[in-house]
């Protein structure tokens, strides 16, 4: 699907439209992606993100992801495989990624902060569903994204 943020932006004036910082860069294969959101708040371990990447069809939605900006290598190669095969269009996270000189190459949008090679081990707890707030925007499960070389936003509108 071929879009704009910019002119999303300029065509839905009269909407409540969010902008992410530009903090976060996009470490993915992918130049462009949109998509209904999903919320997972993750507290340093990325099983649960693992688990849901790699189970569940994405159909075209972008999962937004919460680490607190843990200096740890959340996304990497092998969870970007299972995003892409599991027909995800994005990932949006609060912290850290790893494997960036293969996760370029993989068809999935992934905005992080920064990137870490190390990564944690230990199973910690995590939410699915719940609102998260983090660049300057508030993400709700069921929200709309459109991100490409200008910037992410957000709408609880779907805007094409």
């Amino acid at each position: 699907m071929n879009f704009d943020t910019a002119d999303l932006c300029d065509d839905n004036k009269n909407k409540k439209i969010q902008v992410l910082s530009s903090d976060y860069k996009n470490y993915g294969g992918r130049k462009n992606c949109s998509g209904k959101i999903v919320t997972i708040k993750l507290d340093k371990s990325n099983w649960r993100l693992l688990e849901l990447l790699r189970d569940e069809e994405g159909e075209g939605r972008v999962v937004v992801v919460e680490n607190a900006k843990y200096f740890y290598g959340v996304v990497g190669d092998k969870l970007m495989a299972f995003a892409k095969n599991n027909n995800w269009s994005g990932i949006i996270l609060n912290g850290y990624v790893r494997d960036i000189a293969y996760t370029k190459d993989i068809d999935v949008s992934l905005y992080a902060i920064g990137t870490c090679p190390l990564r944690n081990f230990e199973k910690t707890n995590s939410s699915r569903a719940v609102q998260l707030s983090f660049g300057g925007v508030t993400f709700n499960d069921g929200d709309y994204i459109y991100a490409d070389a200008d910037g992410v936003i957000i709408c609880n509108d779907k805007l094409i």
